[in-house]
């Protein structure tokens, strides 16, 4: 059995910019995933998933670890910025 990767990752859409900062839980980082939220997803339809590019940040061998860094990086003042897609 494969042990799980747990990632930070920033999806970038390639026309405007924008951004989003999630978590994924896989067993491949090259598993496709771009992202879960609402706003990225009524992106990825309006202009393609061939538009988005997922970049990832930081690798971990537990969720708890995971976790952390997403709450450092996805702060109120993060999702406030109209610079990504993020909203809570």
């Amino acid at each position: 059995m494969t042990t799980p990767i747990y990632i930070i990752y920033e999806t970038t859409n390639l026309v405007n910019g924008k951004t989003y900062i999630g978590q994924h839980q896989c067993k491949s980082l090259d598993d496709g995933y771009l992202g879960s939220g609402v706003c990225l997803w009524a992106a990825i339809k309006k202009y393609g998933k061939a538009n988005f590019n997922r970049e990832v940040l930081f690798t971990y061998d537990n969720f708890e670890d995971m976790n952390k860094k997403e709450t450092e990086l996805v702060t109120e003042e993060f999702v406030a910025c109209d610079s990504n897609y993020n909203l809570a």
